[in-house]
């Protein structure tokens, strides 16, 4: 069902409620190398593709680790969500500081194509590796 607002400037936009939401924080070399320590019990929050956890996503060159939730949450639901997010990844990686002020929020749009990164490789035993 799609709704249109109309702003006081009169611009027109669409609520589109099937639409899910993204809360997550983008992967910085910290928390990269976090995950690849991720012991492989712990590996099941981020690598399975269980909703009740994390994925990893890919917005154009960027990595982003998070929660997808359904459109249309309550208010005050968001601060749950953000406290459920940081506990998961401070419970995979509990050497990196994880703020809850890292934790942004995006519409997540059906793409033809999946954006679910795959998982990374374990370079625990391969040696030094340069990461482009």
């Amino acid at each position: 069902m799609k709704v249109r607002i109309l702003l006081p400037e009169q611009h027109i936009m669409k609520l589109v409620k099937e639409e899910q939401l993204f809360f997550g924080c983008k992967i910085d070399s910290k928390l990269r190398e976090g995950l690849s320590k991720a012991k492989p019990g712990d590996r099941r929050y981020f690598e399975d593709s269980n909703p009740e956890f994390l994925c990893v996503c890919v917005v154009d060159e960027e990595k982003w680790i998070g929660k997808i939730m359904k459109g249309g949450i309550r208010a005050n639901e968001v601060e749950d969500i953000q406290r459920n997010v940081v506990s998961i990844l401070r419970r995979i990686c509990p050497d990196t500081r994880i703020s809850a002020n890292s934790i942004k929020i995006f519409a997540a749009v059906a793409d033809e194509e999946p954006t679910i990164a795959a998982p990374e490789p374990d370079r625990e035993s391969s040696g030094p590796y340069i990461d482009y």
